[in-house]
């Protein structure tokens, strides 16, 4: 009887141990996957899930939209007059979850005219399942075909990680926290244009910082999946009638000098193979001053403005970035 008394009493503390758990990391939400409409954070957002949750809500607000990394945020959709842009950017973002992306907001009646999509040396390298199996990079359960508890499961029905306890621990005591507004974009990059000066990235302090000498480095291959995405996302486009563009970010001489550059040159062939592209991942200039650089792996404002006046306007600055005519 004392047997069967101990099996029931760890039972209920068990189950009632992971049902605490399981709502107070829902509570927490740690990266805001269900809580997209929060504002202040205590470690960064999920990004892509907020981004496609404001864009599902607001169909009719944008056009044309920016797809990429957290790099293709220094690329100002302001300055770009052929639609109304929104930047999706968001950490390592990948051409399947971009390819995923855009058939949701087109299954959901968002007209779309243009498409502007940065790709990365990372792009064919980094998984969609492993980004699936990380909160921070999860994508929208709607993206996916998700049944949304099944995504809660996945979400919260495991042992809090380090960020989590790290974040409850903040929620809990009142830690200070930052300000993130996914519908701000126009008054965010405008303040961001406005208040942006070289002077600071031209300093010998900013010049010499020793994360210069770190590289952002990657493994990994996922170039046939990642090229099949690329391949439908071009078909999607044609069979709609979207613009859209394709380009390959500026690499960091120290990032381009540590990347697998076989597998850079494989991606760019078969990337010609589907589509014409603008390639800024050649070493040049831009690529080899650090003041057109924030650290190894994200460039400033600037170079994204110069981005955009080669891909609009073919202005050139120091031979930056090629446009490569393709197959087809």
């Amino acid at each position: 009887m004392k047997i069967k008394n101990w099996l029931l009493y760890a039972f209920v503390t068990t189950c009632t141990s992971v049902i605490v758990v399981f709502f107070l990391m829902i509570w927490s939400d740690t990266y805001s996957n269900i809580h997209t409409d929060r504002t202040e954070f205590y470690t960064e957002p999920n990004k892509n899930v907020k981004k496609v949750e404001y864009i599902l809500e607001n169909k009719m607000k944008y056009d044309s939209f920016i797809f990429g990394s957290s790099r293709v945020g220094s690329i100002n959709p302001l300055k770009i007059d052929n639609g109304n842009y929104y930047n999706m950017t968001y950490s390592e973002g990948i051409p399947h979850e971009h390819l995923i992306n855009i058939q949701l907001f087109i299954d959901s009646g968002i007209k779309i005219k243009n498409l502007l999509i940065g790709l990365d040396e990372f792009s064919y390298q980094v998984s969609f399942i492993k980004h699936q199996n990380q909160g921070l990079t999860k994508a929208h359960y709607l993206a996916t075909k998700t049944d949304f508890i099944i995504y809660c499961r996945e979400l919260y029905l495991r042992f809090p990680l380090g960020e989590d306890r790290h974040h409850i621990k903040k929620k809990l005591f009142g830690a200070d926290s930052f300000k993130l507004n996914v519908s701000s974009q126009s008054t965010a990059y405008k303040k961001a244009q406005e208040s942006f000066s070289r002077v600071k990235y031209e300093t010998p302090e900013h010049l010499n910082n020793p994360t210069f000498n770190k590289p952002t480095f990657y493994s990994g291959n996922t170039l046939n999946d990642t090229i099949k995405d690329i391949q439908a996302i071009k078909n999607i486009c044609t069979n709609n009638k979207i613009n859209c563009i394709f380009f390959i970010n500026p690499i960091h001489k120290k990032t381009y000098e540590f990347s697998n550059l076989k597998l850079l040159k494989t991606f760019r062939y078969n990337l010609s193979q589907i589509t014409p592209y603008y390639d800024f991942s050649y070493p040049n200039k831009i690529s080899e001053d650090n003041s057109y650089w924030i650290e190894t792996s994200h460039y400033t404002l600037e170079v994204g403005g110069m981005i955009l006046d080669k891909i609009h306007k073919n202005k050139t600055n120091n031979n930056f970035g090629k446009y490569i005519k393709g197959s087809r």
